[in-house]
């Protein structure tokens, strides 16, 4: 019996942006698997990262004022860039094969199974 599960390894490149850097480095890595999945037909059993390189860590500090004159308050902006190896546990739609049924229902057993639903 042939092993339908398959697992290797990815570089995977996101960002993330936040107010505080921990919700910075959170939507980075919520989008891991998101951009795994994109363009793939397998099913994902397990994403394992494996290791992290930070790209650039960028923190943006602003002054905000209320009709460009009242009220100013100092901003601060967190955004990353990160690359994460990922491994991944996956089940190969290729290695699956589906087995084919056609089935024909005539008009009757329709009507019955449609008579049957709404309780007639």
């Amino acid at each position: 019996m042939e092993t339908i599960t398959v697992s290797r390894k990815e570089t995977v490149e996101v960002s993330g942006q936040g107010a505080t850097k921990q919700s910075a480095f959170s939507d980075a890595i919520s989008k891991v698997q998101k951009k795994i999945m994109a363009g793939s037909e397998d099913v994902f059993l397990q994403i394992t990262p494996l290791n992290i390189e930070i790209l650039s860590a960028i923190k943006e500090t602003y002054t905000e004022k209320f009709l460009f004159f009242f009220l100013p308050r100092k901003k601060v902006r967190y955004a990353v860039k990160v690359l994460i190896h990922v491994e991944i546990t996956a089940v190969s739609m290729a290695k699956v094969t589906f087995v084919d049924i056609q089935k024909d229902t005539t008009k009757l057993e329709k009507k019955l199974k449609v008579m049957d639903y709404k309780g007639i």
